[in-house]
């Protein structure tokens, strides 16, 4: 017998075709009506799974907060796990765990907790990580709808979900109305038994468990006004089904003592098929791809600098910055729904992701150099005061828990002017900023080469908390030096001075001869139709006509590419070398890109090499002066019919083309590009090649062995009801001219060649993207005092082990350090502390604390098992 559960709900698109604030005027009258005519006992409404509508409705009505909160307290509303609803597929791994984080603080600042359900309703697609990610914080179930189902999947509406990490989770899948199914029921019994007909034939042929759910609720729905009547009709007309009024929890409960009775099919992998079910949309990778490109970088920034330099600040000086880096991540989060990130909402929208991304960069740099002033000691109240003392100094820092040396990019400035602000500035002239008209000498003592690459002269402010900032006009040299390796987080000072540069020896430094660069790894030659010819030194692999940048017209709308005629190719219009090496070598290339009368697209694309590295970097800037169409690069390898592995939350993931039955695609058809992370690798039996990204999002492997990366879409509807890959309007019809992109773009990614694919080879990716995104950088701090000792930080020991998060605790009290096995086998893995330890101890995700690892001095071992996520909380 069957038990339907009526929950009522509604789906709450913070900001979309109206913006945030608008909505809210819409939200607020919602939650009133719910506070002043509460759900009766033991029922709820559901406030979309996500608790970033209670902060928009208590920053509107504070007064209420008190009733709010026993209303989430006895689960007549409830709300969470999320923070907001976040699209699963373009964050990272790290950016999901913030964001439930996030939605945890909010319940628990109320004395409230979610129901034990991760809230799915409306995502583009899900992670193959994603019971790891509900197991992690607790959660044994999860309601989804987008991604899953159709004839490609095991029948049925419940399955169990396996992690490549082993966890599993029971999987509710909505009906193919999804979370609409139960929307506005009626009252009258005639019309309730029609609509009991139409929920029946979605429910009962699918249902493997003792009881359904049934959503009663819609996008921004108050709750229905006549609901009791309606559920009461509705129960009369079901009989002998079951209908109650429940709670998300009290459903959650029921199915997972159904679901522990019986044997239900076993599922594994990336949820992004749902073709013949229901709209999976899976073609919003590309919109707006530079708001994407720019998430993921303040993604690394937070992850790989703020996080990290602030713990070991925390650590250093035991105030704690927590609150802070919350703070930027909020900021940063708000951008993460999957309207918002996924560039299918109206511009004005858009416009607030901008702004939200402004402020959480500003907060990151800012956090990022306060916690390096921290961990090496600098006081810059006592600087402020005693400026004839001052020892400038280059600061390296290294964001990878491993030793690295090499290449480093470091910016050093000098001194010019003291630059006066105020009353009495007036009259005082100081030299013109921008490019010097001469070159200084300079030195930095401690490393082997440096190379200048640019100069230029800026404003420099040196701030103190008790004083006006010190303004002075700096020289500000952009330059590549050789350095000995740097311990893992770790942070090394080198003096800067006057006078000649010594040249020291670098291994495998670049050489460029005319269009020509190699550094005994690579060698790239640019011919002169600007065909770019890749070859590996070691290996005698080589690749000719590596890079294509291609365009075609695209006449499909924020959620659905449509590309439309032939493929057009941009020709090369000029090469030039830039830097000579020894440490960098650059060779830039020039490109024009008719695509229609009076609209082009022009764009340069630099080749760099660095001395001794394995991979050539790839910088694109450009000028969209055309509409509807969409940019790509594409580049040809030497894999032949290619297995594809490639990043996603929590360790990479095998993926192969989807074949798709023509009436499955009636509805929706299936495009060819996936998901694109740090990387896509392809391999073959003899070797394979990687591409890495900075943060677009969409790639496309070619059968023939090339992949694709998109660089930009123009499109410019939210909606349109006239395309053969997705007949129907996905969203509400609105003009979106500014996703047309016009004006500036740019990216950065890298190639790489490698072995064919292995447990090593999936380390050696991981670590090629590390070094290309996270890779041993330096400033200048010109206020030091004193000389700073070499601070080692963190580093993790174990082949097949890649770092994923260092951070304080929820609570301050600990350490967070958090890895993954990328091998197939388990691994003995250790992580080093520079100081040493107390105590560790194993944890979940949600940072709840399991059993003790052993320590041992600096050391705390552990064993990860295969594809395993392992998170320690050290002392």
């Amino acid at each position: 017998m069957l038990t339907v559960y009526i929950v009522s709900h509604t789906h709450w698109d913070r900001e979309w075709y109206h913006s945030a604030g608008r909505f809210r005027q819409r939200l607020v009258p919602l939650v009133d009506d719910l506070l002043d005519d509460p759900p009766p006992a033991d029922t709820s409404f559901l406030l979309d799974g996500q608790t970033v509508v209670l902060d928009d409705y208590l920053a509107v009505r504070p007064e209420r907060a008190s009733e709010l909160a026993a209303l989430l307290r006895s689960g007549r509303i409830e709300a969470g796990p999320w923070f907001v609803l976040a699209d699963e597929l373009i964050p990272s791994g790290e950016a999901l765990v913030r964001n439930l984080l996030a939605g945890r603080r909010t319940l628990r600042a109320l004395r409230a907790e979610a129901p034990p359900v991760l809230y799915c309703p409306d995502s583009f697609g899900h992670p193959a990580a994603l019971p790891a990610l509900a197991q992690g914080f607790g959660f044994p179930m999860i309601v989804a709808w987008r991604g899953y189902g159709g004839r490609r999947w095991p029948d049925g509406d419940a399955c169990s979900w396996r992690a490549a990490s082993g966890e599993r989770v029971l999987l509710y899948h909505l009906a193919p109305s999804g979370y609409e199914l139960g929307a506005n029921l009626p009252a009258n019994d005639a019309a309730a038994a029609h609509r009991w007909r139409e929920i029946r034939d979605q429910l009962a042929p699918c249902s493997r468990l003792d009881v359904a759910l049934l959503p009663n609720g819609a996008d921004h729905h108050a709750r229905q006004r006549d609901l009791a009547a309606a559920a009461a009709a509705l129960a009369a007309t079901a009989s002998p089904t079951a209908v109650e009024r429940g709670s998300l929890r009290g459903f959650a409960e029921r199915a997972l003592a159904s679901a522990g009775a019986r044997e239900l099919p076993l599922v594994e992998g990336e949820l992004r098929d749902s073709y013949g079910f229901t709209w999976t949309l899976p073609g919003t990778l590309a919109t707006r791809a530079h708001q994407k490109r720019r998430n993921a970088g303040i993604e690394r920034l937070l992850l790989r600098e703020v996080e990290p330099w602030s713990a070991l600040a925390a650590r250093r000086t035991g105030q704690s910055w927590r609150a802070l880096t919350h703070a930027a991540w909020r900021a940063l989060l708000l951008g993460h729904p999957h309207d918002t990130l996924c560039g299918c909402s109206i511009d004005e929208v858009t416009r607030a992701f901008d702004a939200r991304m402004d402020d959480a960069e500003s907060q990151a740099t800012g956090l990022r150099d306060d916690a390096i002033a921290a961990v090496i000691g600098h006081d810059s109240e006592r600087a402020r005061l005693a400026r004839d003392a001052w020892r400038p100094h280059i600061v390296l820092r290294n964001p990878a828990a491993r030793p690295r040396g090499g290449v480093a990019i470091v910016e050093v400035t000098r001194f010019l002017a003291d630059v006066r602000v105020g009353p009495g500035s007036a009259g005082v002239p100081t030299p013109p900023s921008g490019t010097p008209a001469g070159a200084r000498a300079f030195s930095v003592d401690g490393v082997d080469a440096l190379q200048v690459l640019t100069r230029d002269r800026v404003h420099e402010r040196t701030e103190s908390p008790r004083a006006y900032p010190d303004d002075d006009l700096v020289e500000r040299v952009r330059a590549a030096v050789w350095v000995r390796e740097v311990p893992g987080f770790g942070v090394r000072a080198l003096p800067v001075g006057a006078g000649r540069r010594r040249a020291g020896p670098v291994p495998n430094p670049v050489r460029v001869d005319g269009h020509t660069m190699a550094n005994g790894r690579l060698r790239v030659e640019v011919g002169p139709g600007g065909d770019v010819t890749l070859a590996c030194e070691r290996t005698g692999r080589v690749i000719e006509r590596i890079l294509i940048v291609e365009d075609q017209d695209d006449a499909g709308d924020l959620y659905t590419p449509s590309p439309r005629g032939a493929v057009r190719e941009a020709h090369c219009v000029g090469v030039r070398a830039v830097h000579r090496g020894p440490l960098r070598g650059t060779l830039e290339t020039r490109w024009r890109l008719p695509v229609r009368r009076g609209q082009t697209v022009e764009l340069r694309i630099a080749l760099t090499l660095d001395a001794d590295a394995p991979f050539l970097r790839l910088s694109v800037t450009g000028d969209n002066r055309a509409i509807d169409h969409r940019l790509r690069l594409r580049v040809r390898t030497d894999v032949a019919r290619p297995t594809v592995h490639a990043d996603a939350a929590f360790g990479p993931v095998l993926r192969s083309a989807l074949t798709v039955l023509p009436e499955d695609s009636a509805m929706e058809m299936p495009p060819r590009t996936a998901p694109l992370h740090r990387y896509a690798s392809l391999s073959d039996a003899r070797h394979g090649f990687a591409l890495i990204s900075d943060g677009l999002a969409e790639y496309e492997a070619g059968e023939d062995g090339s992949i694709a990366v998109t660089l930009l879409r123009a499109v410019g509807e939210l909606s349109r009801a006239d395309l053969p890959e997705r007949p129907g309007h996905a969203g509400w019809p609105a003009p979106t001219p500014e996703a047309q992109c016009l004006g500036p773009f740019a990216a950065e990614l890298a190639l790489f060649p490698h072995d064919a694919w292995s447990d090593a080879t999936a380390v050696a990716v991981e670590q090629a993207a590390e070094d290309v995104l996270a890779p041993v950088t330096g400033a200048t701090i010109r206020s030091l005092l004193a000389e700073v000792p070499e601070s080692g930080g963190v580093e993790l020991e174990g082949a097949g082990l890649v770092f994923s998060s260092i951070k304080e605790s929820e609570d301050g009290e600990c350490l967070v350090l958090r890895c993954v096995n990328v091998a197939d086998r388990e691994v003995r893995g250790r992580w080093r502390i520079a100081g040493g330890m107390s105590e560790a101890r194993l944890a979940r995700l949600d940072e709840t604390p399991e059993r003790p690892a052993p320590v041992e001095g600096d050391a705390v071992q552990f064993d990860a098992p295969p594809r395993g996520i392992v998170t320690l909380l050290v002392r």
